[in-house]
């Protein structure tokens, strides 16, 4: 996260700052995270035929809107079936804590919130607990409700501490508040991150150094401050993989490696620092840093990474235009000797050496199809300097799984990373040696280590964070919600995943002309309830799209869905399946998708999935569904 401000409709930008900090100068007119509660429409968001600004080898495949989207974790879980099921857990600017199913990434399904009015930056999900940070100093006064009431202001940073509880029948969440921590010192709460062991966790207050806290009773209590001379005025941390070593990054002062054994006991000790400035020249030398933002160590430990906000993540807009303009990129220094490279030789996690910076390349972006959309919440144009990133073989806190049993580790290989950059989108990276021009990709000209593998810029996007999980690419984003994308070989237009159309038609209903078809909800949250639907859906070879309607009425839920546009219908054997648009419950321009199958002499089956997160499915009770034409079953 970062550390900027942005309180519609006035713009206000707050340093901050607790006492001088060396370097402190250097972020003077640079903001960091920007901080919104207004997203793009889903009407806008889901509109066909937005085809990425520019893209390559990232192909977008799925959408949840409506919500301003931040940081992004995940989990695996067992439901009462067997099955495995993944989920991604989504922080928001005032629509609370969003848990989507992820099974199927290509139609993502909502699986439980935590609302609350705050705004979250910063998440954290650890087995059956989960934690969520609050910062009115940097993101503006949107604490939570427990927060506010226990602060009796909102002027004072901290963290919610949320039970999950997990429903292996439904396999869904029910998150409830157990407890609320209040910053004990000045700053927020910008980032929490929980130690991979669960006992304790860091408030990074992005102005003051950390503090630790003590989770092994029933409630957070604060056990110590580690102050800016030793960690530096912290902006997030990360751990080893045995959770011995912190790293942390400061946007004043640089990036530290500190000791962290016996924190709760003893304290911690540093056992390096890397400064902001490296290299002759300050801030106009790429190879030295302005705003240490994220700092992670690579799977085996070798290689930390730490990434420059630099130009924050509101203000420079001019990466998007001007390739001769230094644009935030990330730093890589060895950690332990790297074959081949002799500057390595000695290097130790108390001896950085440097390895090298990649930036931004600048690929060129076509014009924002949604600029109008844009332009009504005041973002016709977003920063592209880069954010949140999650390396291969990396957890949410270190490498491996925060904590055993519940997976949540990038599948991508050790020298490698996804990572958001605001209004550039989101980015796949290789940082295993120098730059190549091998792979046709074109690298700035000041990159000397690491190498593009692929982009995604799609129309409106804002990513907050990009993280990978079993292949594919989910990320936060403050103008789209929640997107998915997947790692695979494209480029332009290409890399948008679309469905294809097959001669042919469906329709379900009543038995009566008119009447619609009662069904019994076997999955989704209206689990054991009952729904009504009617659609009729034909496509003609030639045809610019299918034509048709689809209802749906789930009333215990109180969702209707009357669709307003049919994009696709694809038929293979007795099974459809139909995406368009529709108005819900009185909203226009929500995406969904349906699956319907002729099953015959036994119950047809009926399931749509909504681009809110709403999911329903199962077999009729009363009428029928048939599908002909279209592909032969494989």
């Amino acid at each position: 996260m970062k550390l900027r401000l942005l309180l519609l409709p006035v713009l206000v930008l707050v340093l901050a700052v607790g006492g001088v900090i060396a370097g402190a100068q250097a972020l003077t007119g640079q903001e960091l995270d920007p901080a919104r509660n207004l997203s793009l429409p889903c009407e806008a968001v889901s509109t066909p035929g937005l085809v990425p600004r520019s893209a390559k080898n990232i192909a977008h495949v799925a959408n949840a809107c409506g919500f301003v989207g931040t940081d992004v974790e995940f989990q695996s879980r067992t439901a009462a079936d067997g099955t495995v099921h993944d989920y991604a857990f989504i922080g928001s600017m005032g629509a609370g804590l969003r848990i989507f199913d992820v099974t199927d990434p290509a139609h993502p399904v909502g699986a439980g919130a935590y609302t609350d009015p705050g705004w979250e930056v910063d998440i954290q999900v650890r087995g059956d607990r989960a934690a969520i940070g609050f910062d009115p100093v940097i993101v503006g006064i949107n604490v939570s409700a427990c927060l506010r009431q226990k602060a009796g202001n909102a002027t004072k940073g901290g963290i919610d501490i949320l039970r999950l509880d997990f429903d292996p029948q439904t396999a869904s969440f029910s998150p409830s508040l157990v407890d609320c921590y209040l910053n004990n010192g000045s700053g927020g709460a910008h980032n929490v991150t929980m130690h991979p062991s669960g006992e304790w966790l860091s408030v990074d207050t992005a102005s003051s150094g950390l503090e630790v806290v003590d989770l092994r009773g029933p409630t957070a209590v604060f056990n110590r401050k580690l102050p800016v001379t030793l960690v530096g005025s912290v902006h997030d941390v990360s751990f080893s993989a045995d959770g011995n070593t912190m790293y942390t990054a400061s946007p004043g002062q640089g990036t530290y490696v500190v000791d962290v054994t016996n924190v709760l006991p003893d304290g911690a000790r540093q056992i390096a620092f890397i400064p902001n400035n490296t290299q002759p020249g300050g801030s106009a030398n790429p190879k030295n840093t302005t705003i240490s933002h994220q700092a992670d160590v690579s799977s085996d430990g070798a290689i930390l990474g730490f990434t420059d906000e630099r130009g924050g993540g509101l203000t420079q807009t001019s990466c998007n235009t001007d390739p001769n303009g230094v644009i935030g990129g990330i730093h890589w220094w060895a950690l332990q000797p790297i074959g081949g490279l002799a500057q390595t030789a000695d290097a130790s996690p108390s001896t950085p050496r440097r390895l090298g910076t990649w930036f931004y390349p600048n690929p060129g972006l076509a014009l924002d199809l949604l600029a109008p959309a844009l332009a009504t919440i005041g973002r016709a144009e977003r920063a592209c300097t880069i954010h949140m990133f999650r390396n291969g073989g990396t957890g949410s806190v270190s490498p491996g799984p925060i904590a055993p049993g519940y997976d949540g580790v990038s599948r991508l290989g050790p020298r490698e990373l996804v990572v958001a950059h605001y209004g550039a989108g989101v980015w796949n990276l290789d940082f295993s040696g120098p730059p190549s021009a091998a792979d046709g990709i074109v690298e700035d000209f000041r990159t000397d280590w690491g190498n593009t593998r692929g982009w995604n810029v799609m129309p409106g996007a804002e990513t907050w964070s990009a993280k990978e999980y079993k292949g594919y690419v989910y990320t936060g984003d403050m103008g789209r919600g929640f997107d998915v994308y997947a790692l695979t070989s494209c480029s332009g237009v290409g890399c948008l995943v679309r469905p294809t159309n097959t001669p042919g038609r469906a329709k379900g209903g009543g038995q009566a002309p008119g009447e619609p078809a009662e069904l019994s909800i076997l999955s989704g949250p209206s689990k054991g309830g009952k729904a009504t639907f009617g659609f009729d859906v034909a496509y003609v070879t030639g045809q610019a799209a299918p034509t048709g309607t689809l209802t749906f009425h789930d009333k215990a839920a109180g969702r209707k869905v009357e669709a307003t546009a049919i994009d696709s219908l694809t038929i293979a054997g007795a099974k459809a399946s139909i995406t368009g648009r529709a108005t819900v419950d009185g909203v226009p321009g929500i995406s969904f998708f349906a699956e319907v199958e002729d099953v015959g002499k036994e119950a047809d089956a009926f399931r749509i999935v909504l681009g809110d997160g709403y999911a329903a499915g199962g077999i009729l009770l009363k009428g029928n569904i048939e599908v002909t034409g279209g592909l032969v079953a494989p």
